[in-house]
């Protein structure tokens, strides 16, 4: 049987919210997610141009799940793919499926015109560092990121 790669549907959403649910197991967030707000926001994935729920499937199970945002950018005058993450469900976890359907994701991101691939990951987690450098993804020296409602702090120039 082969690993079989494609974008998902309303119909995967009940395995993509195990996936993600045991992926993040203290994330309180995801793990309150309701089917609706699952339903929901692939609803605008699939409406929003650029964004993309990838999935692999193997045995007819899904085993991974890839969210992927393409955008136009003046640095370099073309588009950028950015991978928001990679889900293995625990069964999966040492199969190989995550990294094949990274390397369908880059295949989809360069169909779609994209010069640069990127992704963000976490800062500590050497095994997700050498999971990517696999990829073929470059360590990067700093990276930031926030939250939108968080309070900025300014000093003011005196």
């Amino acid at each position: 049987m082969q690993p079989y790669f494609r974008d998902a549907v309303q119909g995967d959403l009940p395995a993509i919210a195990t996936i993600m649910r045991g992926a993040a197991p203290h994330d309180a967030a995801q793990q309150r997610a309701t089917p609706e707000a699952y339903r929901r926001v692939l609803d605008q994935i699939d409406r929003h141009d650029g964004c993309y729920l990838l999935v692999g499937e193997y045995d007819n199970q899904i085993g991974a799940v890839l969210e992927m945002v393409v955008f136009p950018t003046l640095s370099g005058c073309g588009r950028t793919a950015e991978i928001v993450g990679v889900w293995s469900a625990e069964s999966f976890r040492t199969s190989g499926l995550d990294g094949m359907l990274v390397d369908h994701a880059i295949e989809r991101a360069r169909d779609l015109g994209c010069a640069r691939l990127q992704v963000m990951a976490g800062g500590g987690r050497r095994q997700e560092h050498s999971f990517w450098e696999r990829a073929g993804f470059i360590h990067l020296d700093v990276g930031y990121v926030r939250t939108a409602d968080q309070q900025r702090h300014l000093r003011r120039i005196s």
